[in-house]
């Protein structure tokens, strides 16, 4: 099946989680927000998509790991996987994986005091989702979310989960 005839309407937030977030960030234009996810759902819907939260005007991020992993994480040796090997692969955060694991991952917050102040202030209906990955959490307020697929591609993936059957 061609991947951009794929019906992904039955996908929500909730079937996000175990996703593996490749990157993540503002558009080039500045308005909307995206995560590039790499998943290993049955066919056809394995794959990377683009997930795009529209018209995100309220953002906050928060590592919540300890101090401590910070500061034995801090050399720049843990942002180059080849240099943290050399350094004998010392105890800290390995920043370097170039993913992190969407667990829990994304969750609609229901009757957001946030949302619901910029919803008054737009006139347009706004919401707010919550992710939390491996090291950090992420609040975003946005208007709407969009799913598309890329392609096939599960390289990353496969090697840190195992498909259910």
């Amino acid at each position: 099946m061609d991947h951009e005839k794929l019906d992904l309407s039955g996908i929500t937030l909730d079937s996000l989680m175990d996703s593996a977030v490749l990157s993540h960030g503002f558009m080039p234009y500045k308005r909307d927000y995206y995560f590039h996810i790499e998943t290993l759902w049955h066919e056809p819907y394995l794959g990377q998509y683009l997930v795009l939260f529209k018209h995100c005007y309220d953002f906050s991020y928060k590592t919540f790991t300890g101090s401590e992993t910070l500061i034995q994480s801090w050399d720049d040796l843990f942002i180059d996987y080849a240099k943290y090997e050399e350094a004998g692969t010392p105890e800290g955060y390995v920043w370097c994986s170039n993913h992190i694991g969407a667990y829990p991952g994304f969750r609609q917050i229901a009757d957001s005091i946030m949302a619901n102040r910029w919803t008054q202030k737009l006139g347009k209906p706004m919401n707010e989702v919550e992710f939390e990955g491996e090291i950090f959490k992420m609040n975003l307020i946005y208007h709407e979310w969009t799913i598309e697929k890329l392609n096939n591609n599960t390289s990353l993936i496969s090697q840190i989960l195992f498909p259910l059957k």
